[in-house]
């Protein structure tokens, strides 16, 4: 994904070879714009030249991320890297520390500050799997109701586990 402050300095003149690293259809669209200010055109101009040249899936993408910004810029209590860091991860769905600190071309450290923040404020989740840690943003937080019903549920089938544990106890043959 393309964060707004590699946006920026693309337009600043970064040159797009140097973020070759994201995924399509970023690379030729951060060219596109790296050709047109080459050509004498304003940053502006060779944004909106980059958006016009978009095809369709490219501009889905782009829709896709940008869906993103306006709800997260909206929650209160986040620092803007944190913002960054949730934005990218909605993006991205699942992702590990290493994927998102490439993202927001942000060290490992600041990445894992702001991830972790995010997993405390109940932004994210934290889960493990084959290869490492991995994060989740999550869409929407579940209603305390709704907790409480989980719980509840869960400690019933607790409970006929156990009673049913102590029903199916084997004797030991008593020795006189």
């Amino acid at each position: 994904m393309l964060t707004l402050e590699t946006l920026y300095a693309l337009l600043q003149g970064l040159p797009a070879k140097y973020l070759d690293f994201l995924d399509p259809p970023w690379p030729p669209f951060c060219q596109r714009i790296e050709n047109a200010l080459k050509q004498g055109m304003d940053p502006l101009a060779a944004l909106q030249f980059a958006l016009d040249a978009m095809n369709d899936w490219g501009r889905s993408m782009l829709k896709k991320a940008l869906s993103q910004v306006r709800p997260v810029m909206n929650l209160h209590g986040l620092s803007y890297r944190q913002k960054e860091a949730l934005i990218a991860l909605r993006y991205a769905g699942v992702a590990s520390l290493a994927q998102l600190s490439r993202i927001l071309v942000q060290d490992r450290s600041n990445t894992r500050r702001c991830l972790l923040a995010l997993v405390n404020k109940g932004y994210a989740v934290r889960f493990f799997r084959p290869g490492g840690v991995y994060y989740f943003a999550i869409p929407s937080r579940i209603e305390k109701s709704i907790k409480v019903s989980v719980n509840e549920l869960l400690n019933k089938m607790i409970d006929e586990s156990v009673s049913q544990a102590s029903v199916n106890v084997p004797q030991l043959p008593h020795r006189p």
